[in-house]
């Protein structure tokens, strides 16, 4: 089964990045700003984007603080049925190192590319949020 897969090295420590994964108000800073989070493993988390027309339902799997944060995908795309989102966090000399995946995809074809297009966006927008206070979240 095909995966997402981004890495990048953010220059904020591994808790302050693990609050941004985790946190409502941070999320909504970073992702969409029509974020519902409470982090507690079995919650499910919604997300809404364009103007009520895309919502996305994640249930917590896994939080392990500073170092782990685990999805299931509950509701989103159809071609994301049956996957999981994974955010890794590994201390580096300049801050956090993040691998990112999007996990279990069916099939590369249809939406695939598009897909992991808009995560590396999204990637970037949490990167500048933690270094600069200034993310480029989805409207909602």
């Amino acid at each position: 089964m095909p995966d997402i897969l981004h890495e990048v090295v953010i220059e904020a420590e591994p808790d302050k990045v693990y609050a941004a994964l985790t946190e409502q108000e941070s999320l909504a800073r970073w992702w969409t700003r029509q974020a519902t989070a409470e982090p507690e493993v079995g919650s499910v988390d919604q997300f809404v984007f364009n103007g009520g027309r895309f919502t996305i339902k994640m249930e917590i799997t896994e939080l392990e603080q500073g170092k782990k944060v685990a999805w299931k995908v509950r509701q989103g795309a159809p071609h994301w049925q049956g996957t999981q989102v994974s955010w890794q966090l590994t201390p580096v000399e300049h801050g956090t190192s993040l691998l990112f995946g999007h996990l279990g995809f069916a099939s590369t074809d249809g939406s695939f590319p598009s897909t992991s297009y808009t995560w590396a966006t999204y990637i970037t927008s949490l990167k500048a949020y933690l270094e600069t206070g200034k993310g480029a979240p989805n409207a909602g």
